[in-house]
């Protein structure tokens, strides 16, 4: 599904590509491919250069000045410069809370978590897979040859790796859709900001669509219609909330 004009309305909406491109093979269970999902998005807004600054001192900022927009600000951008993209977030979560009217600060909070949300999602992916891997394993090792498997009994290794990538599948599953809900949160925050901009809709649409919340997606798409497009994105965008109101969770 591709909507080329409303795709055009703004730089940013690039980003959507990539999470759909991305989102769209992991959620098919082929997998990302090796897919470096922040660095594609860094590609699409430009290198922000090397790292700057003390993270240490940037969090001291913070702690002695724990109600300053500016010092969350100066956190925030500090550790998504040196990797820290989850303190990153963090911060500019603060930030946000702060200065709740600071569109271009919650749309960059938005693609933050939604990299963030493909990360968790190739991990509780990985974990899957891997466990039902072990799982194998179990099933065709000696405890299925007979009576000598069973006289070995069960493999206590493969016991407790198989347990052990299930608790990590279920933490990153969790964490996933903590990750997944605040993102879709943030761009609902932004579209109300800006209710008659298409391309924050279209953000909304395409990252609730991606991140599986489909009543959201089906609304936003819905509000997209009530924007003057072509006869032949309409009938897409139609197209789109149909498939998505049949779907199970529709």
């Amino acid at each position: 599904m591709f909507f080329p004009r409303l795709r055009n309305q703004a730089k940013w909406a690039f980003v959507f590509l990539i999470i759909v491109f991305a989102g769209g093979f992991v959620f098919l269970g082929v997998g990302s491919g090796g897919l470096d999902l922040g660095q594609l998005i860094r590609d699409a807004f430009g290198n922000q250069g090397p790292s700057t600054g003390s993270l240490s001192k940037a969090q001291e900022n913070v702690r002695e000045h724990p109600n300053s927009p500016a010092a969350y600000l100066t956190l925030a951008d500090v550790a998504e410069k040196k990797g820290a993209t989850d303190e990153a977030i963090g911060a500019l979560s603060r930030y946000t809370g702060l200065r709740p009217k600071d569109a271009p600060r919650l749309q960059h909070l938005g693609e933050l978590q939604l990299a963030q949300a493909d990360r968790f999602f190739r991990q509780a992916q990985i974990a899957s897979l891997s466990q039902a891997e072990a799982s194998a394993g179990n099933t065709f090792g000696p405890a299925a040859l007979g009576k000598f498997g069973k006289s070995l009994g069960t493999d206590p290794i493969g016991n407790a790796v198989s347990t052990k990538l299930g608790t990590e599948f279920q933490e990153a599953s969790t964490k996933y859709q903590t990750a997944a809900n605040q993102a879709v949160g943030t761009y609902q925050k932004l579209v109300k900001l800006k209710p008659d901009d298409q391309a924050t809709v279209f953000a909304l649409a395409q990252a609730a669509d991606t991140l599986q919340q489909t009543s959201v997606a089906v609304n936003a798409y819905k509000k997209l219609l009530t924007f003057n497009l072509d006869a032949s994105t309409k009938a897409q965008i139609r197209e789109r909330i149909r498939t998505l109101q049949q779907s199970p969770s529709g």
